[in-house]
C-alpha cells in the first residue's frame, strides 16, 4: 500500500497558469473601471468638468439609456438589453472556441459586467470622460474587445480578396 504524500502535487500545466492569467487580466479590467467609477463619484460633479481641452472632459455623468443613452427613458428596457448581452455573450463563447480563446472576450466580459453592475447597483451607468459622448472604461473595454475579436477576421477577409481576385 502507498502512502500518499501531500507535497506530491501535481505540477500547475500551461492551461492552469494561462487560465490564472486570463482571470488575473480579467479582475484587473474590472477592479480599474469599478475604481475609476467610484473615484468619479466621489470627486466630480454632474454640473462642472474638472478637466476640459477641446474635445475632451472629464465629469460626471448618469447614463439611464444604452449606447449613445438610446432608451434613456425607459431603464428597465436598458437594464434588459443589458442583461440580454451578457447572455448573448456566454452563449456566444460557449458556441465558439476561438472566441472563448481571444484576449478580445477578456475586454468584452470586463465591459459588460462593469456596466451591468451599474444598471443593477444604481439603475443607471456612471460615465466621466466625455470625448463628444460621455463614456467610461467599461465602454472603451467593450470597443477594445470588439476590435480585437473583428480585426483578424478583417485580416483573413483582406488576404483572402488579394488571393482570389474576381472574374473579369
Amino acid at each position: 500500500m502507498t502512502k500518499l504524500n501531500i507535497f506530491d502535487v501535481p505540477p500547475v500545466t500551461f492551461m492552469a497558469k494561462k487560465t490564472a492569467f486570463r482571470l488575473a487580466v480579467f479582475v484587473a479590467l474590472l477592479f480599474a473601471d469599478r475604481a475609476a467609477k467610484y473615484v468619479a463619484s466621489f470627486y466630480l460633479s454632474e454640473t462642472i468638468a474638472r478637466v476640459n481641452v477641446r474635445f475632451l472632459s472629464v465629469s460626471l455623468h448618469h447614463n439611464r439609456g444604452i449606447s449613445f443613452s438610446l432608451l434613456k427613458d425607459f431603464p428597465a428596457a436598458s437594464l434588459i438589453v443589458s442583461i440580454l448581452g451578457v447572455i448573448i455573450l456566454g452563449f456566444l463563447c460557449l458556441k465558439n472556441v476561438s472566441l472563448r480563446s481571444g484576449a478580445g472576450v477578456l475586454f468584452l466580459w470586463a465591459g459588460a459586467i462593469g456596466n451591468l453592475a451599474d444598471r443593477l447597483l444604481y439603475g443607471y451607468v456612471i460615465d466621466w470622460l466625455y470625448v463628444g459622448l460621455y463614456i467610461n472604461l467599461a465602454d472603451i473595454w467593450l470597443c477594445a474587445g470588439c476590435l480585437m475579436i473583428l480585426f483578424p477576421y478583417a485580416a483573413e477577409l483582406r488576404r483572402h480578396s488579394r488571393n482570389h481576385a474576381p472574374l473579369e
